[in-house]
């Protein structure tokens, strides 16, 4: 979760989310306002300005333990390349798909080794071939005048940024099953989380057609969604 100008943004649906997967789990969560005054001790007891909090749900051998803390933001690279990475591809019918657990490795794997490479981030597939995620955020694509981004059943983990984008109903984004043919023939690409928001791309390597497709980043369609994104983005005052 994002936490600057002494607000924590989307709250209300990083809660929604958290609460689905106890729920499905069989884990037990405290009351939300209990949650959020432990969040506002953390940013004041710390001094925090700027910092990403987690919240923890974890088992124990006869209940459930939820943690809040803080980190620093991942750092954001200069490149607005991503590589496609097809040796771990995204087991969509896991029962963990679509819930954020720290089941982390493989992801943070895979992202150390685009970045090594000098790359913004790995671009995922699922294990049928479909266009997914990249390691770290959610991915949005300009098809034929559309806004476009893959279907939650395809494995990903469904982001509270891209949640945002969906319910507006000035942009009319769908979701759906892409292929890399689709992303070949896309105008603009960009990719969303809660920290970073909107990083728009402007090429993607390793792709089986031409081995580099570039996008534009100046497409006009973007600057509705950076306007849309902020006019939408609400926060909870922690200080």
């Amino acid at each position: 979760m994002h936490y600057a100008d002494k607000q924590l943004y989307a709250w209300s649906d990083h809660w929604a989310r958290l609460s689905q997967s106890a729920a499905t789990f069989g884990l037990a969560l405290p009351a939300e306002a209990e949650v959020i005054q432990a969040l506002k001790t953390l940013v004041t007891q710390s001094e925090l300005a700027e910092s990403t909090l987690k919240l923890s749900l974890l088992k124990g051998a006869a209940d459930s333990h939820l943690f809040v803390y803080a980190r620093p933001p991942l750092p954001s690279p200069e490149s607005r390349c991503l590589r496609l990475d097809r040796d771990a591809p995204i087991f969509e019918r896991s029962r963990l798909a679509g819930h954020k657990t720290h089941n982390y490795m493989e992801a943070m794997h895979r992202l150390e080794l685009a970045r090594a490479d000098g790359y913004y981030d790995a671009l995922r597939l699922d294990s049928l071939g479909r266009l997914a995620e990249t390691t770290t955020a959610n991915i949005f694509f300009i098809l034929d005048e559309r806004l476009c981004t893959p279907a939650s059943d395809t494995g990903i983990l469904p982001g509270v940024t891209r949640a945002l984008l969906l319910r507006s109903a000035k942009l009319q984004a769908e979701t759906g099953h892409y292929t890399l043919e689709d992303l070949e023939h896309a105008d603009a690409l960009f990719v969303t989380n809660a920290t970073n928001g909107i990083r728009v791309m402007d090429s993607v390597e390793g792709l089986p057609g031409p081995s580099r497709v570039e996008f534009d980043p100046a497409h006009p369609v973007l600057e509705t969604i950076r306007a849309v994104h902020a006019a939408s983005r609400r926060g909870i005052r922690l200080r």
